[in-house]
């Protein structure tokens, strides 16, 4: 910040949007800093002169009582216009508040304001890169700041400036050489934001300053050193007895006695080998330091190679290495190391991003890079899930993620330092590997090497591994793919190879070599989705989507016959495949030498991309190969699907495995030396062990052991069952009506109450949001949706960090999100979770059911929706400090025979009551007020 000039942080406080289209001022709030002091401050409410609705006036505490006493804009813009002029304009979010008070200066007749500005919401994204939220709250929060009122505008703009003192020591503090980027890129930031670099830079280039020891230069980046090392284990007992433990857990951990029964279990287990332990651990139990101290105790013994770890999201995956690890080094009396192994995709590839630096992005591109900029100083993984990004879609993750250790060139300057290189180096030293499903089921045989496999959330491994089996070509995908190539390559009129070869960036023979090899994939495979349609498909009238599940026998026969065919294609991707990574190569290098014109630099970043997607869309077909068909087992299927309604509809091959039996202990189990499964819905009411052990493909004696909950339900919870809605199975419109009626009832009675409520169908969730939405309850409260208010990821996001919201959700919402506390408050289940029978999966395991006599709906339908009912109920009560309503609106679970068996899957000692509508708001009401 400049010595001398005046910094006016400003936030202002509005009505909603009005009927002109216009907001109006209700508070104006400024404070004045020089010398990187607070100076003066000025704060006045501002009567708008029409009404404001009940949502602002909730949001900000301001009332309309206050507002008529408070002077117009009219009477206050003159000292707001002087006490502006010669400052610097700042505020979070600067283009809405700097522009909206020029409109209601432009509206009373007043010049704008001509002002340069500052934006602290850029600023904190870039040099707090690491974070999940900007707003200001949390920002706030997060770094201790004195917001005490947020949504006012004094509070705000206090908050605000105290963010820019702070930021400005991020700014001092950062090396000369990351300055220097910055301040190149200081027109990608709004306004003049990009001058706090600049000054930096220029008072920091002169100076003498020696780099971190941390870091290392390499060409203009600076990253951080690889700073793992393995340790040796020093061997050390296992506190047997209580009184051991409770002094280990002394001033760190609360002591459980359930806690500390599962990790006498897991170290009898361990000691014993055991082949296989199922441990049903409920929430709140502790179950990750449960199963991590036994098996770290076991591995200082000496008594295994070491130890994975696999849960059912990276999330989870981060919430361990995070949260859990740095506690249990401190816990142990030993040194132990640990990597987080997740997809190569996941991470940054130094090299590309090095190149992206020199070529031309959009501006929310590159504001990006620059935050990649500042997080490299501080990254030891270059995992870019540390960015906390609710997605990715940025055409930037297209040009810098990591694409496999097999696309890294020796030669390049990056390739020592390179993220990946670096942590596959390291996984056999690791005593602990932490992983996700998702992973573990395409790397078991790499990652095992007879480790013990620990599986956390031990439910979600069939569903994940159904979904990692399979695998699909879209033949017509392929098509349009390997053609725009073909024309990009041979006959694009404004750009092509001839114009790289000319400019002696591409040789001719590695063009030629491509073009081959393009016109191979485009003619083989298009020759065999003719003969595949012409020998499967049989066209019926009135069929709309042909599907059709190809006997393997069939198959195979099919494949024998057109061998050369199949063939010549596998022997084209693995070509393909080395020459997209001699482009990728071509490309960075180029753009590192500044070789490429925009022109040139802009057809080989959407060459590779079309080559990435055809690559994608053959990335099966080894599936066609005649051992691989022989390998198949009875669990796996080929499936054909062609959309009849148009003539231009994609021809689908799919492959993969519609149930466990022999699938896990072939593909995963048979590589680890010992297995423990642990989850907190694992058994179900009837049935104990023995539906996971089928979809674990455990034997379904396996021994298990279920833990005693934490929580008192009888205090912290109560579960309502309406028994008097309307029969969802008969009239879908009308039961949307009733829950959207139900819903706004339920939230007049708990005002407030952060609530969850889960569908087991998106057209119902739509139906009802439409209907909330015309009744204006998403005016008045917010509101999120699946499928329509963002991507689930920014859902979340957005829930977990507000407060009073309402989320409508299905399908991932039902598990594996926790939301202590009040961040959810109220959950209705306002559809049972039964899956649908018509999906080609759920018709192939019936048959197999029928084939055995055996009910489907007991067998199969029940028990998964029994799981779905657990796991989703299981999203209310995450801590002992909790208290929660559970409430449901589907009266099957009262009218049906089955119902009793849904019920019993709710937990057990939670409060359970058969009401009508109007019995269940009497009940919550008084629920709430105790």
């Amino acid at each position: 910040m400049k010595s001398g000039q005046i910094y006016a942080v400003v936030d202002v406080e509005t009505t909603e949007v009005q009927a002109d289209g216009q907001r109006r001022l209700i508070q104006f709030s400024c404070v004045f800093l020089k010398n990187r002091r607070v100076i003066n401050k000025f704060n006045t409410l501002v009567n708008p002169q029409t009404s404001v609705s009940l949502e602002i006036q909730q949001l900000t505490g301001i009332t309309p009582a206050q507002l008529n006493k408070a002077p117009l804009f009219s009477d206050l813009a003159a000292t707001i216009y002087s006490l502006l002029q010669n400052t610097v304009f700042v505020a979070h979010s600067i283009n809405f508040d700097y522009n909206f008070l020029n409109q209601e200066l432009e509206r009373i007749g007043y010049p704008s304001l001509e002002l340069e500005g500052i934006d602290t919401v850029q600023l904190a994204q870039v040099l707090l890169p690491t974070l999940p939220s900007f707003k200001l709250s949390y920002l706030s929060s997060y770094l201790n700041l004195d917001h005490r009122h947020p949504h006012q505008a004094d509070s705000d703009a206090l908050a605000t400036a105290q963010l820019l003192l702070l930021l400005q020591k991020r700014i001092d503090q950062l090396p000369v050489e990351t300055l220097a980027t910055l301040a190149e890129f200081q027109t990608s930031f709004l306004r003049q934001t990009g001058k706090l670099f600049v000054a930096a830079y220029q008072q920091k280039r002169h100076q003498s300053q020696q780099l971190p020891a941390y870091l290392v230069k390499v060409n203009d980046l600076l990253i951080r050193r690889d700073t793992y090392q393995s340790v040796s284990l020093r061997s050390a007992d296992y506190p047997q007895s209580s009184t051991e433990k409770q002094q280990l857990f002394t001033g760190l951990i609360e002591w459980r006695q359930p806690q500390a029964e599962m990790m006498d279990i897991i170290h009898r287990a361990l000691n014993q080998s055991q082949a296989a332990l199922l441990i049903e651990a409920p929430t709140g139990l502790g179950k990750t330091l449960g199963y991590l101290v036994p098996v770290m105790y076991q591995l200082a013994a000496s008594k295994s190679n070491g130890c994975v770890v696999s849960t059912a999201t990276t999330a989870l995956q981060t919430q361990i290495a995070d949260r859990v690890l740095p506690l249990l080094q401190q816990l142990l009396p030993f040194d132990f190391s640990a990597i987080v192994l997740k997809g190569s995709w996941h991470y940054l590839s130094l090299a590309k991003f090095a190149a992206s630096l020199k070529q031309l992005q959009s501006g929310q591109s590159r504001l990006l890079q620059l935050r990649i900029l500042v997080w490299l100083l501080t990254s030891k993984t270059g995992d870019l899930d540390e960015l906390h990004l609710t997605k990715y879609q940025d055409p930037l993750f297209d040009q810098i993620r990591h694409t496999g250790l097999e696309s890294l060139n020796p030669a390049n300057p990056f390739y020592e330092y390179d993220f990946l290189r670096r942590q596959r180096q390291h996984l056999a030293e690791a005593d602990l590997l932490i992983t996700n499903h998702a992973y573990l089921l395409q790397h078991a045989q790499q990652i095992g090497q007879e480790r013990i496999l620990v599986i956390d959330e031990a439910q979600h491994l069939a569903p994940n591994a159904l979904m990692a089996s399979r695998q699909k070509i879209d033949f017509d995908q392929v098509k349009i793919c390997s053609d725009t190539l073909l024309v990009m390559a041979q006959s694009q009129p404004a750009f092509s190879f001839k114009d790289l070869i000319s400019q002696n960036i591409l040789s001719p023979a590695l063009a030629h070599e491509m073009i081959r090899v393009l016109r191979v994939i485009d003619h083989r495979t298009w020759a065999i989705r003719e003969k595949i349609i012409e020998r499967f498909v049989i066209i019926e009238k009135g069929t709309k989507i042909f599907e059709k599940l190809l006997p393997l026998q069939q198959a195979y026969g099919f494949i024998k016959e057109n061998v050369g065919e199949f063939k010549t294609v596998a022997t084209a991707v693995e070509q393909l495949t080395s020459l997209y990574f001699q482009f990728e190569d071509l490309t960075t290098r180029f753009q590192a030498a500044r070789r490429l014109d925009k022109t040139a630099q802009n057809f080989l970043i959407e060459f590779l991309d079309w080559l990435k997607q055809l690559l994608d869309q053959l990335a099966a077909w080894n599936n066609f190969d005649l051992q691989q068909i022989e390998n198949f087992d009875q669990a796996e299927f080929i499936w054909l699907k062609l959309p009849l309604s148009h003539e231009s509809a994609h021809l689908h091959v799919i492959f993969g495995a519609f149930q466990m039996q022999g699938f896990l202990q072939t593909k995963v189990y048979q590589w680890f030396s010992q297995l423990l499964f642990v989850g907190a819905t694992l058994s179900l009411p009837g049935k104990q062990q023995q539906f996971i052990c089928q979809q674990l493909d455990l034997p379904s004696k396996t021994p298990f052991v279920k833990l005693p909950g934490m929580f008192d339900y009888q205090h912290q919870a109560i579960g309502l069952m309406v028994s008097d809605a309307p029969d969802i199975s008969r009239q879908q419109s009308t039961y949307a009506a009733y829950v959207s009626q139900v819903i706004i009832k339920i939230l007049q009675v708990t005002p407030g109450k952060q609530t969850m409520i889960l569908f087991n169908s998106q057209n119902m969730l739509e139906q009802v949001y439409q209907r909330l939405q015309d009744v204006s309850l998403t005016a008045t409260r917010k509101v999120l949706a699946q499928g329509i208010t963002g991507s689930n990821e920014k859902i979340i996001k957005n829930f977990m960090l507000g407060s009073g919201m309402i989320l409508l959700g299905t399908g991932t919402f039902w598990e594996g999100i926790d939301l202590p506390q009040n961040r959810l408050e109220q959950l209705i289940i306002a559809q049972l979770p039964f899956s649908s029978p018509d999906t080609v999966i759920n018709q192939l395991r019936f048959k197999q059911l029928r084939q055995a006599k055996k009910s489907t709906f007991w067998e199969l339908s029940l028990p998964e929706a029994m799981q779905r009912l657990q796991q989703g109920a299981g999203r209310l009560i995450r801590t002992a400090d909790d208290r929660g309503s559970l409430i449901v609106l589907d009266s099957r679970i009262i009218t049906r025979k089955y119902g009793r068996w849904l019920q019993a899957a709710l937990p057990t000692k939670m409060p359970l009551k058969t009401v009508t509508g109007k019995e269940m708001l009497n009940e919550l009401t008084k629920f709430w007020q105790n």
